[in-house]
């Protein structure tokens, strides 16, 4: 069973405690009233021994009351605790979640950039560089063989820096998600605990 959320607790226990107040106030304000009309009247018909045996029984019935009240916020406290740590929990779960969507999406960008990177580090041996110039005619070989080689270093290290930045996010998103777990765990744990209680 879903728990309502810990502002309509905290609202409902306002109002409780608002409503006790409203419903006890008037009784005590007309105690000191009813004590000295019960003593003028029970003093006339037979002592004071019947007024004081009311106030005793209204004031426990009072006491009972108060203790009831005290129940019942003590009842509605937990509730709003034990929404609160669920609340946390959640958003930790979902924050989890995203972390690890996030995990998947270093991995796709990786994966071709690596292939990028493997093949690019094939096209740097002197071999391969002379198969790709064999089709290109040109006056001064040498100088294209360069310039060939030259771009290939350029990509490669562009996409060895791009490696480089997503390896350093992979390994922030796997810190984080260390830490989400741990959190996780913790409130798992207060949750059992609140709800023992």
């Amino acid at each position: 069973m879903r728990k309502p959320p810990a502002r309509n607790l905290y609202c409902l226990s306002v109002l409780t405690i608002a409503f006790s107040v409203i419903l006890v106030s008037p009784i005590l304000k007309a105690a000191p009233k009813i004590r000295t009309e019960r003593q003028t009247t029970s003093k006339s018909q037979s002592g004071t021994g019947q007024s004081c045996d009311e106030v005793r029984s209204d004031l426990q019935r009072l006491n009972q009351e108060m203790a009831r009240l005290r129940r019942r916020l003590a009842e509605l406290e937990k509730d709003r605790q034990i929404n609160t740590i669920q609340d946390l929990l959640t958003k930790e779960e979902q924050r989890g979640e995203g972390l690890q969507l996030h995990l998947i999406e270093i991995t796709e960008k990786e994966e071709p950039l690596q292939a990028r990177m493997d093949q690019l580090n094939q096209n740097l041996r002197p071999e391969r560089i002379e198969n790709i110039m064999a089709g290109v005619g040109s006056v001064h070989p040498e100088e294209a063989r360069e310039e060939l080689r030259r771009r290939i270093i350029t990509e490669r290290s562009r996409v060895q820096t791009q490696l480089e930045l997503l390896r350093q996010d992979k390994m922030r998103t796997l810190a984080s998600l260390r830490t989400t777990d741990e959190a996780i765990q913790r409130l798992k744990m207060k949750l059992a605990d609140a709800l023992k209680e």
